[in-house]
């Protein structure tokens, strides 16, 4: 038998990573270029991305996420029309929703003059091949959707409780807006395109870009 060559090992720049420990409420900006006024770009600067609240939902912590995301994509964040509860995507035998199925409806609700749509929702989201998923999208029809259902803590305090979903929900939405501007999920756990499967996977992630994710997404816009 042939042996198989080895894959070389990527090297990452960590030096646009939060080294652990320290406090960032930003991530870094990709610093997209600036489009020619009155140009199709710049009217497209000003396209929302909308979040989209599925099933009851608090509109406080739909809030508390747009600056960060505004400052990333230089897009304003604006909240849309409520979906109902999504009972055609619940899955008795395992009690959760299926995402793509919700997903399908908040590319029906998008309209074309929004940069994205992102449903939110505080149910269990699954897909058949994994335990649960904490949100999926689609590039082609610049939809997503994102469940805050594990990404809540027990411990400490109610503002410290807040914070730390904020902070997850920011990493989220941040990720799941890259996969719609075209990134993929990155290998690196520092950066915030790392495909998290866990709350701490989450947490180590953060919500910063690291420089190939950065670069590549100055690339695609």
């Amino acid at each position: 038998m042939s042996q198989k060559a080895e894959t070389p090992k990527r090297r990452f720049d960590s030096a646009s990573f939060i080294p652990a420990g320290e406090t960032a409420e930003l991530p870094l900006h990709p610093q997209l270029a600036e489009p020619v006024p009155g140009s199709k770009a710049a009217l497209g600067m000003a396209a929302p991305i909308v979040l989209m609240p599925v099933g009851q939902m608090d509109d406080e912590i739909l809030q508390l996420v747009s600056g960060p995301v505004e400052q990333v994509f230089a897009r304003p964040i604006q909240i849309g029309t409520p979906l109902p509860v999504p009972k055609y995507a619940f899955n008795p035998t395992r009690e959760q929703y299926h995402s793509a199925a919700i997903l399908k409806r908040v590319e029906q609700s998008r309209s074309d003059d929004w940069s994205a749509a992102v449903g939110v929702t505080d149910l269990d989201l699954f897909v058949p091949e994994v335990p649960f998923v904490f949100g999926e999208a689609d590039r082609s029809t610049r939809s997503a959707i994102i469940s805050l259902h594990r990404m809540r803590s027990t411990l400490g305090s109610a503002p410290s409780r807040q914070d730390v979903l904020r902070r997850r929900f920011v990493s989220e939405l941040i990720h799941q807006m890259g996969l719609i501007k075209g990134l993929a999920h990155c290998p690196n756990n520092r950066c915030v395109m790392f495909q998290s499967t866990s709350v701490q996977d989450t947490d180590k992630r953060g919500i910063q870009f690291c420089a190939n994710c950065r670069k590549r997404l100055v690339l695609h816009n």
